[in-house]
């Protein structure tokens, strides 16, 4: 199973599994409130979106793992 570093967490969080469990992971440790699950979503692809100057897609976790993974936020362990 391949696991992941939030490029722009603080703590260096290691991220791993499907893209809901990444999800669930980063609910569990984002000091962030959230209303729900896309609420969530939509606001890490907002940050990312940012941070890297790219559009981040939202809609479904893995859309926004996937894309995390693709700009770089999220960086796979070696």
């Amino acid at each position: 199973m391949k696991s992941y570093i939030m490029d722009k967490d603080e703590g260096g969080t290691i991220y791993s599994g499907t893209p809901s469990q990444i999800i669930d992971q980063i609910t569990t440790n984002s000091k962030l409130a959230f209303k729900n699950r896309e609420d969530l979503r939509r606001t890490y692809a907002s940050f990312a979106c940012d941070w890297t100057g790219k559009p981040i897609r939202f809609h479904a976790d893995k859309d926004l793992v996937d894309d995390l993974i693709d700009c770089g936020v999220l960086k796979e362990q070696k």
